[in-house]
Formats: C-alpha cells, structure tokens, sequence
C-alpha cells in the first residue's frame, strides 16, 4: 500500500474507532423513512432525452449499533422521449445497509451500498414494451442529522447501475426524514 493511500485509511479508521454508535439514527431499532430524489443520468442516449428526473423512495430500516439495514421500494422517472409524453419509470425493491463512520452532535457520515430488482414501468400503459426484470446496484453515503428523539433526516447521495434491456447509470440526490418506530 502506498503512502499516499495509507494515511486516509489511517485517519478513517481513527474516526471510525471513536464514532459512537449511530449517534443520529434513531434511537429505536426500527424506523421508517420516505425520500424525495432527484436522478441526473451519467451518459446520454441519442433516442431518450438525457435530463434530471424525480422519484422517491420509501424503506424500513432496522438499527443496531453503527450498522443499519434497510429494504424498500424506488420509483423513478428514467426515460422520457424526445417527440413524445410517453415517460418510463424504473420500479424496484431494494436492499440498502448502512454504517456509520463518524458521528457527533446530532449528525452522522455514513456509507451506503444497494442492490434492487425491478421493471421499467411506461406512463401509459400498452403503448411500450418496458421489458423484464432488470438487477440495479450501487453505493454512495450522506449525512443523518438527528432532529428529535424518534425524527432524523437524511441528506444522501448514491451512484447506481441499471442492468438489463435498458442498461444506464445514474447519480442521484436524496432528501429524507425518518421516523424511529
């Protein structure tokens, strides 16, 4: 390992060491979180326009320690196309555990991974063929800030890969609020 890698693998693993547990989850196991997203597609498509979509997303979270796990649904508008108002949404379950690598007062950094499968949903139905099931995966982090007792919000950011008919990459922007159970 380099000398250039080792110092930042130090310096996270002394912050990791003193992180108390999840100091701005929620204070309960379980919690629930809904999410407003915005998607910004990392390449173009020379047949769907290539712009910032919205969706949202909703989870259950269980909490122990530093570590969370959360499953959930997504949906979000992916393609849109260019002469039309037809509009494709990607529709999916998903898997999302978390740690938390550093935490102080009423705030937390954490890491985030997710795995999902789902379908392409059209606005309108019987007018495309959206095809099967398509496997998405990706990570990113965020920010929780603890607002209460049982309220926290989430400020996060992940990249995700859609794999299947329509293969494309997407970053997308989160904003939430939890509430513990």
């Amino acid at each position: 390992m380099s000398v250039s890698l080792r110092i930042p693998g130090l310096l996270i693993a002394a912050l990791v060491s003193l992180a108390p547990p999840g100091a701005a989850q929620s204070l309960q196991r379980l919690s629930l979180q809904a999410s407003g997203a915005a998607l910004f597609p990392t390449n173009e498509d020379p047949i769907f326009e290539s712009k910032t979509r919205l969706g949202f997303e909703g989870q259950l979270r269980y909490t122990f320690g530093r570590f969370s796990l959360g499953a959930g649904y997504q949906r979000s508008t992916v393609f849109a196309f260019t002469n039309s108002s037809l509009t494709m949404a990607l529709s999916l379950g998903f898997i999302e555990p978390r740690y938390v690598v550093a935490a102080g007062r009423g705030v937390a950094l954490y890491l985030a991974g997710r795995v999902g499968a789902g379908k392409l949903v059209c606005s309108r139905s019987g007018e495309c063929n959206a095809g099967g099931t398509n496997a998405t995966y990706g990570g990113g982090g965020g920010l929780l800030f603890r607002l209460s007792q049982r309220f926290s919000a989430d400020l996060g950011g992940q990249y995700f890969q859609v794999s299947g008919d329509l293969s494309s990459g997407y970053a997308m922007a989160r904003l939430g609020l939890g509430v513990g159970l």
